[in-house]
């Protein structure tokens, strides 16, 4: 978990940084332009300028609620395998999940790699 918060936080700030490259390119193309640099937006802070939010926010009604954490798909899947009290077939995992089968296929070969499900036969599987 500690790894897929490094590379969120990482993949952020690459995204933060591409951003700023494009808001620079756009100031360029509109200086040749002859446009004004009046914007509708605020440009975003520069990268060494960012804080980032904080885990607790208020309510309007002073209460403090926690963000919660986001559930991706591959632990959608997992949790799915892990209920199931025998092993499950991907359609069965098709339909609990709402996941095409390339979707599912990918996560499947991304569960087995980080050895938390086996497959016991063909297009069926079980958590380890």
């Amino acid at each position: 978990m500690k790894e897929m918060e490094t590379f969120v936080k990482a993949f952020g700030e690459g995204l933060r940084t591409l951003a700023q490259g494009v808001h620079a390119i756009a100031d360029k193309l509109d200086s040749y332009a002859g446009a004004s640099n009046d914007r509708d937006f605020e440009p975003e802070p520069a990268a060494n300028d960012y804080n980032p939010p904080e885990a607790a926010e208020e309510t309007p009604d002073n209460t403090v609620s926690q963000k919660k954490p986001a559930i991706t798909a591959t632990a959608v899947v997992y949790e799915a395998i892990i209920a199931a009290t025998k092993p499950v077939a991907m359609d069965e995992l098709s339909e609990q999940t709402g996941f095409d089968t390339k979707k599912l296929n990918n996560i499947i070969y991304r569960l087995r790699k980080q050895n938390k499900i086996k497959s016991v036969r063909k297009g069926v599987y079980t958590k380890k």
